[in-house]
């Protein structure tokens, strides 16, 4: 990704002639231009974005996209880095979402033996069970009803793979008949809270964008990642942060935080099948002083380090929860180069990255 392509919306870009090029190739699959959709119809933003300039004969970036969320019939909805489009519907039937990996819902602790009992969590008087999307959201909805609410953790991808369709309303809320009780994270047994932090070590010395990723090894397989780990007792996030890149990716220059990407969240099990509900702060670094090597911590897991170009290194982090910081992760970066100064005209990223 080029720095030109964070730049604000483009006022030569007619809404119009923009919703009807992005209707020719993401909904009607008339792609001469080599797009391929993800099996649940996503296509990678940027992509689309340059496809749609060369259709148009003007330039057209991600927040031209953005901007024209919505024209005529037409809407498009654009997160973590990936676009579809979807047609409106005159009647109110929430749409099929794949949504966020943790869900919230709130209830009364006087309901909880009831929903231990039955083993099923469910709306009331036979309505779909609503969820939030944050958590502090299901704690306003609460404190509103009840003195005591209890926020409940719906491990919503695990839900998914188990077969679980969720909807979203129109007010925003995801919908479902009924949760079965093992994909309510704090209500099974020995159910406890990780807390880790990491982030997306960047460097700038080329006028655009790279970022170092850690090769790991896991029983799954070998997947590339964003660094990081656990939170030690009296650590501030952005603290473990940085120590632990520096350990996983074993460097020797100092770091800074530059941004904060939020947190992500996903339910996991233990080896021996504890339940966990895992927040992981992340965080844009940047090295104090020019990084001359890596030393991964092989007794990690951590096989190699590796400097990416921006979109490579999108593309090779594959854990979904991840989805959900990469449009926060191209805002931090986007406001970095203007703190740097750096042109929108950048030297090409194409060089290649230093060895592992």
């Amino acid at each position: 990704m080029t720095i030109r392509s964070m730049k604000a919306p483009s006022s030569q870009v007619d809404a119009a002639r923009l919703s009807r090029a992005l209707l020719r190739m993401l909904r009607h699959g008339l792609n001469e231009s080599g797009l391929v959709a993800e099996d649940d119809g996503w296509f990678a933003v940027e992509p689309v974005a340059a496809a749609v300039s060369i259709a148009l004969k003007v330039e057209v970036v991600v927040a031209d996209l953005e901007s024209s969320r919505r024209f005529g019939s037409v809407r498009w909805e654009i997160e973590a880095g990936r676009i579809r489009v979807f047609s409106d519907s005159r009647d109110e039937r929430p749409r099929v979402s794949d949504g966020p990996d943790i869900l919230y819902h709130v209830v009364s602790r006087d309901r909880i033996a009831e929903i231990r009992r039955v083993g099923l969590l469910s709306g009331p008087q036979g309505r779909p069970l609503s969820m939030a999307r944050q958590e502090d959201h299901a704690w306003r909805i609460g404190h509103r009803r009840w003195d005591d609410p209890v926020v409940l953790y719906i491990d919503a991808a695990r839900a998914r793979r188990d077969g679980l369709r969720f909807s979203r309303s129109r007010s925003g809320q995801y919908q479902v008949p009924g949760v079965p009780l093992r994909h309510v994270l704090n209500l099974r047994e020995n159910f406890g809270e990780q807390a880790s932090a990491g982030g997306f070590l960047v460097d700038w010395g080329q006028g655009e964008p790279r970022v170092a990723l850690v090769r790991v090894a896991r029983r799954s397989g070998v997947t590339w990642e964003v660094a990081k780990g656990k939170i030690e007792p009296g650590e501030l996030p952005e603290q473990a942060a940085i120590r632990e890149v520096r350990e996983e990716m074993g460097i020797a220059a100092g770091l800074s935080v530059r941004g904060s990407l939020g947190t992500i969240r996903y339910g996991f099990s233990t080896p021996d099948g504890q339940p966990r509900l895992k927040t992981i702060y992340l965080y844009l670094l940047e090295a104090d002083e020019a990084i001359t090597g890596f030393t991964p911590a092989k007794g990690e897991g951590i096989e190699a380090v590796r400097w990416f170009p921006l979109e490579e290194a999108l593309r090779l982090l594959t854990h979904p929860s991840l989805r959900g910081s990469i449009g926060r992760l191209l805002s931090v970066l986007e406001e970095r180069a203007v703190e740097l100064d750096l042109s929108r005209e950048a030297a090409s990223p194409s060089a290649s990255p230093p060895p592992d």
